[in-house]
């Protein structure tokens, strides 16, 4: 196969639909990155804000589990529809959610949504993906989850003042999902073709034994782990940066995402091509634990006076970089270990362990400060946890040698 015949096989239609449906539906979690700000606005007590922020993705680790042994290639795509039903109706209830009991109400449905859609999309993902292009796909799925997160934050904080109020910014993106549905409109009938042509052993649904026997490959079990650690540790980068921003003076605090998550998108996109012929193993734990080092100097800002803010963008470049080496190469990782029979539901392992990262950074943060730690001190957490992720991945490139570039 030349370079451009994989090229070629990996834009399909179906491909592009996919990462096209990716793109939009993290553009609904982009605009959340303030909400913690948000839940202190409407003045909720300390204690529920941390568990608040986490109900979102708590709902999907409970329900993630029951997907994967239901989800296949023939049924991902209506699964999808439902998830886009419940994130529409949850985004637009968030400016009628005032309260503890509703506020947790709106978040559950907004989890029940996402990681419907998510698992669905996914399920979809590793089917329609061209295996000798596997690090070049997910470096492009990756860039539909991250482009949301550097336009999203400084459009936020810009329209936000001319809403009736801050809640109606998680409304805004209630049309966006909607244009989801048309997109799926041709996957539907392709999904069931292909599911049709897969040998038995890939298209009926892993039982419970087989996803747990997934588990015990070589390899799994440290990617899996170095995901809920990596995420706990940029979910505390996330979801409490706009804080420090604004202690430091910024004038957007929704800057640091652009930065980062330019600098993300632009190692992807330039270095696309060469993805698939890294050690994805190495190469992700050698990034992370980087991140374990330069997340802790975030603190140190203050020390460059009045270039505090000039010197936190710069470090937000450095973050977005080693950022998007990792995290598309880790999931490139799991998919060479896995077995085809478990490929899905071990990627789908990932997203289970990304929905505990965002549920343990979160709280691990509000209590932090809860109990009067200040954020340089959660910055300190946040490199610990990553510290524990680059170990748990690094060993795994063992069992991932770089591959040569195809002829």
């Amino acid at each position: 196969m030349t370079s451009q015949e994989s090229e070629s096989t990996l834009f399909n239609p179906e491909f592009c639909a996919l990462c096209a449906t990716s793109l939009l539906c993290f553009c609904n979690l982009a605009i959340f990155y303030g909400f913690y700000n948000y839940l202190v606005y409407l003045d909720i007590p300390h204690a529920w804000r941390g568990p608040l922020l986490a109900m979102e993705p708590m709902t999907a680790l409970v329900l993630r589990p029951y997907l994967t042994t239901r989800l296949t290639l023939k049924n991902s795509i209506p699964a999808m529809r439902l998830g886009v039903g419940l994130a529409v109706l949850a985004l637009a209830a968030y400016p009628f959610a005032t309260s503890v009991p509703v506020i947790a109400l709106v978040r559950v449905v907004h989890g029940a949504g996402y990681v419907i859609l998510a698992s669905g999309l996914m399920t979809a993902f590793t089917h329609f993906l061209n295996p000798s292009r596997v690090a070049q796909g997910f470096g492009i799925l990756s860039l539909t989850t991250l482009l949301p997160s550097a336009l999203m934050p400084p459009f936020v904080e810009a329209v936000t003042p001319r809403l009736p109020g801050p809640g109606w910014a998680y409304a805004m993106a209630a049309p966006l999902m909607l244009l989801v549905l048309p997109l799926l409109g041709s996957l539907g009938g392709k999904a069931r073709t292909m599911a049709a042509a897969l040998p038995p052993e890939h298209s009926t649904r892993p039982g419970w034994g087989q996803v747990l026997s997934g588990l015990r490959q070589p390899g799994v079990l440290g990617l899996a782990g170095g995901q809920l650690f990596l995420i706990a540790g940029h979910t505390i980068v996330y979801f409490f940066m706009k804080s420090w921003a604004l202690d430091l003076g910024a004038a957007n605090p929704g800057l640091f995402f652009t930065c980062a998550n330019l600098a993300t998108i632009a190692v992807r996109v330039l270095g696309m091509g060469k993805l698939d012929r890294l050690n994805p193993g190495k190469t992700t734990g050698l990034a992370v634990l980087f991140l374990a080092g330069l997340t802790p100097c975030f603190a140190l800002a203050p020390a460059f006076g009045a270039g505090s803010e000039a010197a936190l963008l710069g470090m937000a470049v450095l973050y977005g970089l080693a950022l998007g080496l990792g995290m598309p190469l880790l999931n490139a990782a799991m998919y060479r270990v896995s077995t085809p029979r478990l490929r899905a539901a071990n990627m789908n392992l990932l997203l289970l362990a990304l929905d505990a990262g965002f549920i343990l950074g979160p709280i691990l943060g509000a209590w932090g400060l809860a109990a009067g730690l200040g954020l340089p001190s959660l910055f300190l957490v946040c490199g610990g946890l990553l510290l524990l992720a680059g170990l748990s991945v690094l060993p795994v490139g063992r069992r991932t040698p770089a591959r040569h570039a195809e002829s």
